[in-house]
């Protein structure tokens, strides 16, 4: 399809081109396939690097492909080395990419080229659930501007870490529950220039914000499923089972688009990220990754 043929939502300064199954894969290969006892295999998140490069995470045979900014293959690395239930990608800024495998409690640092730098975790001896340690089925990770990791712990912990540099934990917050500073589930987690930390605390139908050492600044609660959200120079995208929605840095809503918008279930979505040029890409539960580009 080219881009003629590209649906376009939005409306005044939120117009996209939405290109439907953008990431275009080898010749049989998927994003995952669906199969009884696991969980949902599919796209789960991705990042875009600074040359330009989108990388993907899912839970399929290749777990991580790398596409150019047409969406044409490049490479992919790091078949079988993670669980059917790998959740997270992001890249820090020295181009590092970061793994969060949920399944295997571990998180891992990569060259861009899949070598392994570090893991943060054990395989073998997950924290106990709810007891608050580091990690019980992670979920995502954001780098802070002074170089330190938080890790959502999100499954089986409830919890938010932050890591120093060299991987020391400094201090971690929150607990089961749906009260501030309490989680039903840590789903992923962002930092915006101010340092605020964002939060997708999933079941509990909201995002929660923090200051760097765990202190409660707000609930945004206008959600249903929240599952991600971006963060760019001027606005937040947030993407969960409800659909897609753009707000301003004071969390005041822009545009919001259903899951069936613009057709059914495309917005019904796991991942959402952002380019350079704050084009954004979608991880979706149906086994795609499409992209909405920006029309001046």
């Amino acid at each position: 399809m080219d881009d003629a043929h590209d649906p376009i939502i939005g409306e005044g300064r939120h117009r996209y081109r939405f290109r439907r199954a953008w990431a275009k894969l080898p010749r049989w290969w998927n994003f995952g396939e669906n199969a009884p006892g696991r969980p949902p295999q599919t796209a789960v998140q991705g990042a875009v690097a600074a040359n330009g490069d989108v990388y993907v995470l899912s839970r399929g045979a290749h777990p991580v492909t790398v596409f150019d900014g047409e969406g044409n293959f490049i490479t992919a690395w790091d078949k079988g080395r993670f669980s059917p239930f790998v959740h997270g990608l992001a890249i820090d800024p020295q181009g590092h990419v970061w793994i969060t495998d949920s399944g295997s409690h571990t998180i891992t640092e990569h060259l861009a080229d899949g070598t392994l730098l570090r893991t943060l975790g054990s395989a073998a001896f997950p924290a106990p659930t709810f007891y608050g340690n580091p990690f019980n089925m992670p979920t995502g990770v954001a780098f802070a501007a002074d170089g330190d990791i938080l890790v959502s712990d999100g499954y089986g912990n409830r919890r938010v870490h932050r890591f120093a540099p060299d991987g020391t934990l400094r201090h971690s917050w929150g607990g089961p529950g749906a009260g501030p500073g309490e989680f039903a589930l840590v789903h992923y987690i962002a930092i915006d220039a101010q340092q605020r930390v964002y939060v997708a605390d999933r079941e509990n139908n909201r995002i929660q914000l923090f200051d760097g050492a765990g202190g409660h600044l707000a609930d945004w609660a206008d959600f249903s499923l929240p599952s991600d959200l971006a963060i760019g120079r001027n606005s937040i995208v947030v993407a969960g089972q409800d659909g897609l929605s753009i707000w301003s840095l004071e969390r005041e809503l822009l545009i919001r688009w259903s899951r069936d918008t613009p057709l059914k279930d495309a917005l019904n979505l796991h991942g959402v990220w952002l380019d350079g040029e704050e084009n954004i890409y979608l991880a979706q539960f149906d086994r795609t990754v499409s992209k909405l580009t920006r029309i001046p």
